[in-house]
């Protein structure tokens, strides 16, 4: 198994690593079990921590409750390292520094900040003990919004990159929560969120949000708990309880309770008035520890399940395959081989596991063995995967809970891409054009591919099983459009995973997209209806698990709520799935240039194929992100494969419509899921000024006394509506504000003005400029005008964010 699934190689011994969404200790799965401990009133050395004696008896409690992990937010002390090291618990350290302020405004502080990281990673992320390091936490979402997040998502990154290499044997992270749930960078060991919510259906749907976030890494919730004092113990409890169950049954790699000890101390004082802790101020355990050595609740006995896997010629990777299935964490299941008519060792590998059963069958295509698969099938569930799939030891356990409700007749997780055979498949793994699922909403899918898909045998047969026409690809697609259309349902779930090989040369993948793009042409002569007018099909649901990293949160595409202020603040990346480079992919710009050229244009052609070749890279550089690549030889691989892998793909299906006369309809069903409609104007920074408050006052006050000073002098205005980078505009400027707190009542409040253009007008003002270039007079009369204007409204904007600073008390600094 260690030579197969991607577990980081040359660690120390004890050493926590990741294994795909999961977490290992050595080859074995380990469940982070955490809870936080302080910050502390600082000791007799100054350490946010109690006294030796106190720590060295919190540590062994914490160790006899059942828990493995302890997340510290300040640097462990030597002490700590100490204990934990006897009590054998791992670390979770945050690196402090300035995250509550703006950090990118501020070359030096930015300086100081890499280089602390660097040094904190260098001394605590080489030992035994810190498993996980976390270069933030929480960065306030005003904030993120001010310094916008793209450059918030960057800096952070590059954090992390700085402490990889300092510390390339300890997993790196950074905490968000779900007002920023948006900020992971895609180079993260683990995704670590803080959660608080208080019931168990809504943190279940939550979960599945997230685990569909995560880019197929571990998900670890880095804090949630309960304050007692508020609702009292015994849902305290209650709420360990299920908050432990539902994070098994989501795949969730680890958790961390907030907190051990009420006693907390922070901006300078002792917190009062909360009882989030498992025991109190005086270390008088509550009932939450009654509960916390308790095992997770008993599973019910699930389903009978067939293991199917259909197989031609893959004696290379069909013993990886079998092994893993001998492995399953489930006892009520069999596993079929369905060779395809092979001509290698594939009889002989399957005539080595006693516990499969084999049956051979001339060579039929895919579809015909799944239907011989389905045929001899025993039990009620029928789980399909390829030859060149690993499945996870609990992939059964999370596809027989996926089958607890009737309405879902199929479910399926993710394919995730295994350590690569050599360098060629680690760029195929990032490239378009891969294996990957379909979602209607963070539960239900609209398509599951067929390496890891798992039907009722009795829906199966209901529709007629596959469709031997789809012989290499195209089966799953079909089978699941046709289960939904029988008023079945499908269920993603996320912690049934397989590993997935990719292909490991370049002939391989462009093989294998040919086929894709003829299995699309057969399921377009079978479904008209589902593909668009260029022929490509279109999905109601968003596309996930196509490699490459998140979507980058731009304006427009995050609901901050009003000001910035939501408390669950998301990305809709509808609209990121497709862009203009899009235009230039595919047969059409080889069309296009063609045509130029035999009507003499050559510089028309030349800036189509300039155009595809940008489009290309713009595809690799989305592609790239978080994919682990690093050097040029990869970018120049990937580069090509976007760039060849829609037009051999496109091909094939246009040879194939033209083979079996499929044509689209061009009446296909609007999207669910509508993205939200781009801004259509874009910000220009005038100036910014900074405003001090003793007393508490901040933005609010400020921006209230701006509506005023519009009002009273007649001024129309709007105000964000959640979707914008500013607070207030009066066209054409527009203000953006944050406020930093600074301990106590103190604080800075820091203003934007902007000035905010139509892409429109300013496309307009660049023809209108390119006609007149032989005109300078004019020319140069525009542009005087436009530098008056644009000076004008430097000093209104400034005018008016004095006035109100005067008016709300703010001081300037």
């Amino acid at each position: 198994m260690s030579s197969v699934l991607p577990v980081m190689s040359g660690l120390p011994f004890g050493r926590v690593s990741t294994s795909g969404m999961s977490l290992r200790m050595g080859n074995e799965k380990w469940m982070l079990n955490g809870v936080s401990y302080g910050p502390f009133k600082p000791n007799s050395r100054g350490e946010s921590y109690p006294d030796d004696a106190q720590l060295a008896r919190d540590f062994a409690h914490i160790k006899a409750l059942g828990f493995n992990t302890v997340r510290v937010y300040d640097l462990p002390s030597d002490a700590v390292l100490r204990e934990a090291r006897r009590q054998d618990l791992r670390l979770i350290a945050g690196i402090p520094w300035t995250d509550h302020t703006d950090f990118l405004s501020d070359d030096e502080a930015w300086h100081e900040i890499r280089r602390r990281v660097h040094e904190v990673a260098s001394k605590y992320g080489n030992g035994d003990r810190v498993a996980v390091l976390l270069v933030g936490n929480e960065i306030e979402k005003t904030l993120v919004r001010w310094m916008k997040p793209p450059k918030v998502k960057a800096a952070l990154e590059e954090l992390v990159t700085i402490a990889k290499k300092a510390a390339p044997a300890c997993l790196i992270a950074y905490a968000t929560y779900p007002s920023t749930e948006y900020i992971v960078p895609d180079n993260a060991d683990v995704v670590a969120v803080n959660v608080y919510l208080e019931q168990q259906e809504k943190f279940k749907r939550y979960l599945l949000r997230l685990m569909n976030q995560t880019a197929s890494r571990p998900l670890i919730i880095s804090e949630f708990g309960l304050d007692a004092h508020v609702h009292g113990e015994e849902l305290q409890a209650e709420a360990w309880t299920w908050m432990r169950d539902t994070c098994s049954a989501c795949g969730i790699a680890g958790t961390v309770w907030f907190s051990y000890t009420d006693e907390w101390f922070r901006g300078g004082e002792q917190v009062r008035g909360w009882k989030f802790g498992l025991v109190d101020e005086e270390r008088q355990p509550r009932i939450i520890c009654q509960t916390t050595k308790d095992g997770l609740s008993p599973r019910t006995q699930g389903p009978y399940i067939s293991v199917v896997v259909c197989t031609r010629n893959g004696a290379a990777t069909l013993e990886a395959c079998l092994a893993a299935l001998e492995r399953q964490n489930y006892e009520r299941y069999e596993v079929i081989v369905i060779d395809d008519g092979s001509t290698d060792g594939v009889p002989t590998i399957a005539a080595a596991h006693e516990s499969v059963r084999y049956i051979h069958q001339e060579h039929a295509g895919l579809s015909v063995a799944r239907n011989t698969g389905k045929d001899a099938a025993r039990g009620e569930i029928i789980a399909y995967t390829d030859d060149d799939c690993v499945p996870d030891e609990d992939w059964l356990q999370y596809l027989a809970q996926a089958f607890d409700d009737p309405m879902w007749v199929a479910a399926g997780g993710p394919n995730l891409p295994p350590t690569p055979r050599n360098n060629t498949e680690r760029c195929v793994a990032a490239a378009p054009g891969g294996p990957c699922h379909v979602l209607l909403n963070d539960e239900e899918a609209e398509h599951l591919p067929g390496c890891n898909l798992s039907i009722r045998k009795s829906a199966l047969n209901a529709i007629g099983g596959f469709d031997s026409v789809f012989r290499a690809a195209g089966d799953d697609v079909d089978v699941c459009w046709r289960l939904r259309e029988a008023g079945g349902k499908l269920r993603f779930v996320p912690g049934a995973m397989v590993w997935h090989h990719r292909r490991f040369t370049l002939g391989a993948y462009l093989k294998q997209q040919r086929g894709y793009g003829h299995a699309e042409a057969l399921l377009m002569k079978k479904h008209p209806n589902r593909f668009g007018m260029m022929g490509g099909a279109r999905w109601r649901g968003l596309i996930y698990g196509d490699g490459g990293g998140g979507t980058v949160p731009d304006e427009g595409a995050v609901f901050h709520g009003p000001y910035g202020t939501g408390a669950f603040q998301v990305v809709y990346a509808g609209g990121a799935q497709f862009g203009w480079w899009h235009w230039f992919a595919g047969v059409l710009w080889i069309a296009l240039s063609l045509m130029f050229l035999c009507f003499g244009w050559m510089w028309v052609a030349t800036g189509l194929v300039g155009c595809a070749l940008v489009s290309a890279g713009n595809v690799a550089r989305r592609q790239w992100r978080g994919s682990g690549l690093h050097r040029a030889s990869d970018a120049f691989l990937l580069w090509l494969m976007c760039l060849l892998q829609p037009v051999i793909r496109e091909w094939a299906r246009v040879v194939g419509m033209i083979r079996t006369g499929a044509r689209p309809t061009f009446k296909t069903a609007l999207p669910d899921i509508i993205p939200p409609i781009k801004p259509k104007k874009f910000s220009i920074k005038l100036a910014e000024r900074s405003y001090w408050s003793a007393t508490g006052k901040g933005r609010d006050e400020w921006m209230q006394a701006l509506r005023e000073h519009l009002a009273a002098t007649k001024r129309t205005w709007r105000e964000d509506d959640g979707w914008r980078w500013f607070d207030i505009e009066q066209s054409p400027l527009a203000w953006l504000t944050v406020t930093e707190y600074h301990g106590g009542p103190r604080k800075l409040t820091r203003i934007r003005l902007l000035l905010r253009l139509d892409w429109r007008w300013f496309a307009a003002a660049g023809v209108l400029l390119f006609l007149s270039q032989e005109h300078l007079g004019f020319v140069a009369g525009f542009l005087a005008v436009t530098a008056a204007w644009l000076t004008a409204s430097v000093i209104r904007g400034v005018t008016m964010i004095q006035l109100a600073a005067e008016k709300s008390g703010l001081q300037a600094m």
